[in-house]
């Protein structure tokens, strides 16, 4: 009788570690968007479990630019080795939430933070990483879905020792510095973890995103470093990514064109209002070329047909006024209800959506 049992127990075992070994070579599910109304740089995404580091990533940013924009520009960078085109998406899947936090403890030897007694440029003990996060990518064969690679954002954001803000940002050389190591040390925890021994020698990208600093700005978070491995750490590379508030001395320096034409636009709206106007834009750069912008318009409007006239002199005058062509959206608010949408798409005219 004994015998039976042991041989049921290690039959039990074996058909455990096949089905675990499924579920990281094919899985199933019914959960797919096919993302077709938007464009062709967005992936197809797949949703199997809820990431466990959701919760904490929302705490951290969800107030922030940084909550869209880390998980959209990983997107943007992964498409270079995950193409849109053949792979599905899906929220991380095996980066658990206990790991993340030895690797933002100090006492661990999976720490990704500085040692005791560090200083850098006069913090003491600074607090360098602030969260992690994760996004898988899929190959579909039928209706199995089988993992290809993964990215993962170091996410940068130094603070003093007790987890207050900086009184002076830290400079970009020696953040560029610390990702770099931190690069290095992840890639080695990956290697090491037993939640990824099954997937650990899959094409890994690795990203470092430096977090929107509250003494300086509130849009300029942006990734910074990125490195593509393949069973061993890939070259490190900078990446060149910015998010630049229109209108403001920043955007002047790196595209006075599209700055200049903004303040038109801006002009023509305040001159055909009765009362003040708001008009205030976010632009994404990627090396140094502006891809798209996010316009926030505030009327103070009396009537609907005021309302409408203004939204329409905005409208045209992006049809007209913009020298570049890039992807723009226009969220017109009045008495702070928003009340009509403007889409321009690249290589297309703008058109405009009452939501009466």
């Amino acid at each position: 009788m004994k015998k039976l049992i042991c041989v049921g127990m290690a039959l039990l075992l074996l058909v455990g570690c096949h089905r675990a070994k499924e579920s990281v070579q094919g899985q199933t599910t019914n959960n797919t968007a096919s993302m077709d109304s938007f464009d062709d740089s967005y992936y197809k995404i797949v949703r199997f479990d809820d990431s466990e580091l959701r919760e904490d990533f929302y705490l951290d940013y969800g107030s922030t630019n940084d909550f869209k924009s880390i998980g959209r520009g990983l997107q943007l960078l992964s498409d270079d080795y995950f193409s849109t085109s053949n792979h599905y998406m899906s929220e991380g899947q095996y980066l658990k939430l206990s790991l993340v936090k030895e690797m933002l403890s100090r006492k661990s030897e999976n720490s990704l933070q500085p040692q005791d007694g560090t200083t850098i440029e006069n913090i003491q003990n600074p607090i360098m990483v602030q969260n992690i996060q994760e996004q898988d990518y899929y190959i579909k064969d039928g209706d199995r879905y089988t993992l290809k690679g993964m990215a993962f954002t170091i996410v940068l954001d130094p603070r003093k020792s007790d987890n207050s803000r900086l009184d002076v940002a830290m400079s970009d050389k020696e953040i560029e510095k610390y990702g770099r190591e931190c690069i290095q040390k992840f890639y080695k925890v990956i290697q090491n973890a037993d939640d990824f021994k099954d997937v650990k020698n899959l094409p890994i990208l690795l990203t470092v995103y430096q977090a929107t600093d509250k003494t300086t700005s509130t849009v300029n978070g942006h990734y910074i470093l990125k490195s593509y491995c393949q069973k061993e750490v890939g070259e490190i590379s900078k990446v060149n990514q910015e998010t630049v508030l229109f209108a403001s001395e920043r955007a002047q320096a790196i595209d006075k064109t599209t700055s200049n034409d903004f303040d038109t636009i801006k002009a023509s709206l305040k001159n055909a209002a009765t009362e003040a106007a708001g008009f205030v834009g976010e632009a994404r750069y990627e090396n140094d070329e502006i891809q798209s912008m996010v316009i926030n318009v505030h009327l103070n409007v009396k009537t609907a047909t005021e309302l409408m006239y203004l939204t329409s002199i905005v409208a045209d005058a992006i049809d007209n006024k913009f020298t570049y062509d890039f992807d723009i959206k226009v969220l017109v608010y009045s008495q702070d209800e928003l009340d009509a949408v403007i889409i321009k798409n690249k290589g297309e005219s703008a058109q405009s959506y009452s939501l009466d």
